[in-house]
């Protein structure tokens, strides 16, 4: 029986050993997942499900809950997760408020589109640009892993009418290679036209790759059918699977500082939007809330989950260790509802259909823009996010997965030009 004294020595031994380093609560977390997908489904049933998992197209969108099962998937995601974090532990990655949201990127598009069969030509790009810029591949490894989000650029040509299997997939690792190689510089140029405001940057430089891809295929004969795959019927396990991995890592975050009370844990007052290098475990709390928060979302406006739905929950609570808090993600949520509520009045589709949500929930990632500028122009951004993340697949046929990254560079490069110059007209004397 454990005594009370022993009690502060085990927290201390915790936030030592185990809190201080963030790659061993995700690995926890990922090992936790991949044993729930053996509790949904037998061995044989996930081996043939991961099989449906590879070989699936991948492009927007193909929730591999429908295709492959839960069980299948949470596999999938367990050992996505776990890759990425080997990468990162073997080239001494030392881990940032990146790091964290990219490893939430990362677990929640494996239920819709990442796998390591299309993830890790990308990856091995990433390596090759170290290589031939004598670069450390340490310092240039998030554009890499983030860039996976064009996954099903390598496997989908595998099954296209035009191409043969053989032909298809060797074009299509090699275009993964191709990614790869150019999202570090890409994703640096294209930064600067809207500064540090999307904090999906990765996302916006490869929907326009993809855009470019897409168009070069076109011209060539090859184009991607549209896919509308969403699985249904398991509402309640992903809605207790995100109020699980928000308590995780509430609780990592409280057991991580003592001495502090909850309110000055939870609030996230950062020079810049880099929580996790200013805070350390602090941040899991922050990340905890963030999954609270959209759970809650989902429960008010009577939301269905499925892959895509869980998929951007998990994204958020990554990102809640780099530039997304509650004060700035509320009025993003609500502008981008306010638009679905709109577009519901004038053409029948509910508000809470599966694909506006999604938008809703990844309209946080314009939070820095609505902390700068306040929370009127944050529901604005929110509206027009969710209107451009409702059409701007079309252009690069499903193929980026990040497709809100893509929708939020197009809305902050819209609104910073406004925003300035209404500001300057108010400063003008008379």
């Amino acid at each position: 029986m454990t005594t009370k004294s022993e009690i502060p020595e085990k927290l201390n031994w915790l936030q030592s050993n185990f809190l201080r380093c963030p790659y061993r609560v995700f690995t926890i977390l990922f090992c936790l997942i991949i044993a729930l997908g053996f509790a949904y489904a037998t061995p044989c049933e996930v081996l043939q499900g991961l099989r449906t998992i590879i070989r699936s197209p991948d492009i927007l969108v193909t929730d591999y809950i429908a295709t492959a099962g839960l069980g299948a998937t949470y596999v999938n995601v367990g050992l996505s997760g776990l890759v990425t974090v080997l990468i990162f532990v073997l080239i001494k990655h030392e881990p940032i408020g990146l790091t964290l949201g990219t490893l939430g990127l990362v677990t929640g598009f494996a239920f819709f589109g990442k796998n390591l069969i299309n993830m890790l030509p990308i990856i091995f790009g990433g390596y090759l640009y170290s290589k031939i810029t004598k670069t450390p591949y340490k310092t240039c490894v998030l554009p890499a892993v983030l860039a996976t989000c064009l996954g099903p650029a390598v496997t989908q040509l595998a099954f296209v009418e035009q191409l043969s299997t053989t032909a298809g997939a060797i074009i299509g690792l090699c275009i993964g290679i191709f990614i790869g190689l150019v999202i570090n510089p890409l994703a640096k140029a294209l930064k600067v036209n809207y500064e540090d405001y999307n904090l999906y940057n990765v996302g916006f430089a490869a929907g326009m790759l993809s855009i470019c891809i897409m168009v070069i295929l076109r011209t060539m004969g090859i184009d991607f059918a549209p896919l509308s795959i969403w699985s249904e019927g398991v509402n309640l396990h992903l809605s207790l699977f995100l109020v699980g991995v928000s308590l995780y890592f509430l609780i990592c975050g409280l057991l991580s500082r003592k001495n502090a009370s909850f309110i000055e844990m939870a609030y996230m007052k950062a020079d810049g939007n880099d929580f996790y290098t200013q805070y350390s475990g602090r941040s899991f709390i922050n990340m905890g809330l963030m999954g609270l928060l959209c759970a809650i979302v989902m429960l008010a406006v009577n939301g269905q989950y499925n892959g895509p739905i869980i998929g951007a929950a998990i994204s958020v609570i990554g990102f809640g260790a780099i530039g997304k808090r509650i004060l700035s993600a509320v009025p993003l949520m609500a502008g981008a509802l306010l638009a679905s509520t709109v577009s519901m009045l004038a053409t029948g589709t509910p508000f809470n259909s599966a694909g506006f949500l999604v938008a809703v929930l990844f309209s946080t990632c314009l939070s820095p823009l609505c902390t700068k500028f306040g929370w009127r122009w944050g529901v604005v951004a929110g509206f027009i996010h969710l209107t451009f993340a409702a059409n701007v697949a079309v252009f690069h046929g499903g193929m980026n997965l990040y497709n809100n990254g893509l929708a939020a560079g197009l809305t902050a490069m819209l609104l910073l030009p406004i925003i300035r110059a209404i500001g300057d007209i108010k400063k003008a004397p008379g």
